[in-house]
């Protein structure tokens, strides 16, 4: 079966909970990613994601109040809200979904799936060491590289 390992990307973007909202939004936004995990030394404290920033926007009323109805997508304005502000404050703290790299690509989809989250970070001897996302294992998929099996059984059950 097709392990975490090799489908993980190993390019991984962490941040610091002191480092800038903003600087994280655009470190995402350059890279194409959805989230990352929020790191202090080794240690996973939590995942900053895009819809973790769309909440702390949202619920946060001097951000939204300094946007006010004007702005325009990109303005500076709309940028100014979230100046002064930390990965630390808009991520999702507490324990993040981690695999080891032996797992399966399966048992990663299955804990996404289950967890309703989109990625989960893998972890060798407490240390991250990669991410494996929804796109890895869709790439897996159309790569065919994951595989199904249908067994067939007898008409009769076989424990009676």
């Amino acid at each position: 079966m097709l392990k975490v390992r090799d489908v993980m990307s190993r390019d991984l973007v962490a941040f610091d909970p002191d480092t800038g909202l903003l600087d994280a939004i655009e470190v995402l936004a350059e890279r194409h990613i959805g989230g990352a995990p929020v790191l202090v030394g080794d240690r996973i404290v939590g995942v900053l994601s895009s819809s973790d920033i769309l909440e702390f926007v949202a619920s946060n009323p001097v951000a939204l109040a300094d946007y006010g109805d004007t702005g325009a997508a990109g303005s500076s304005e709309e940028w100014s809200a979230l100046a002064g502000h930390t990965v630390g404050e808009a991520m999702s703290g507490g324990p993040a979904c981690t695999l080891a790299p032996d797992h399966t690509v399966q048992e990663a989809a299955e804990l996404m799936r289950m967890s309703g989250i989109h990625r989960v970070f893998v972890v060798d001897r407490e240390r991250v060491i990669g991410v494996v996302s929804s796109l890895d294992i869709t790439r897996a998929l159309a790569d065919h590289k994951v595989g199904s099996h249908t067994y067939v059984f007898p008409d009769r059950n076989p424990f009676q």
